[in-house]
């Protein structure tokens, strides 16, 4: 059988989760995941709305107290989905290193400290792919992160108003980030959120293009803030991920990754 794990999952512990730990955990045993990881939204921007949210001591906490509850069930990691690390470097540095964590989530939410729809509303589509995927590439370049989350995001925003963009407008950018990701050993999301519209983060197209890079480090991840969510596709991409032609997906234990065969 296989070994579905999903790594992208938020509790009442980021500022934007609809669940408790334990209502994760139940719902992934009851769909059969056999590894889960939690990545809570954690940002040093002041005017983030999740600044100062996230207590990691109690977060910590609860992940031990449900992993010997659940022992022999389930397998359940300690992460986070970390916001804009290239312009707060030596305060996420700081707390790594304090901090014991299985796994990071490397994201850009943020642009010039707004969102994609503002910056959309107020800038347009094409000002808002380009400046999005030239921070991405200033942030791979010196991000400490295990995995790059949900490339091409503004596709959720531009879908909004109609717009899906062409791959090849900002090929050159993608090319640069998955270059820079791979030559640093790092991994990309495959993040399922956006699949009931069709839409996935990254583009197939990107997927393709990083494995004829050379790229294998991969993790699967549903996004999910509401426990309907939990583990939402994450085999239907499993599958596809093996139709490309990749071997692997991976978890992580203390920031070490495990290949799992497809």
């Amino acid at each position: 059988m296989r070994y579905l794990s999903d790594y992208h999952l938020h509790s009442k512990y980021s500022f934007d989760g609809n669940q408790t730990i334990e209502q994760i955990i139940r719902k992934a045993i009851s769909i059969e995941l056999n590894e889960i990881c939690i990545t809570e939204h954690i940002s040093f921007d002041p005017k983030d709305i999740s600044y100062n949210f996230f207590d990691f001591k109690e977060y910590e906490n609860e992940i031990q107290r449900l992993s010997d509850e659940y022992c022999g069930k389930i397998n359940i990691k300690k992460g986070l989905e970390i916001g804009e690390y290239h312009l707060h470097k030596e305060d996420f540095d700081k707390y790594f290193k304090e901090h014991n964590l299985d796994f990071i989530i490397g994201s850009i939410h943020n642009l010039n400290g707004r969102g994609f729809r503002t910056n959309i509303s107020e800038n347009g589509v094409k000002y808002t792919y380009e400046a999005y995927f030239k921070e991405v590439l200033a942030f791979v370049q010196i991000g400490d992160f295990d995995v790059l989350g949900h490339l091409d995001i503004v596709q959720r925003y531009a879908f909004e108003v109609g717009n899906v963009y062409n791959l090849e407008d900002y090929k050159n950018y993608i090319y640069d980030i998955l270059k820079t990701i791979i030559s640093r050993g790092k991994g990309i999301e495959i993040n399922t959120s956006g699949l009931s519209n069709n839409l996935l983060f990254p583009k197939l197209e990107i997927l393709h293009m990083y494995k004829d890079l050379g790229g294998e480090i991969l993790t699967v991840g549903s996004d999910a803030h509401s426990r309907n969510r939990v583990g939402e596709k994450v085999s239907y991409v499993y599958d596809m991920l093996n139709d490309i032609g990749f071997n692997y997906v991976f978890t992580y234990d203390h920031r070490q990754m495990n290949g799992i065969t497809l």
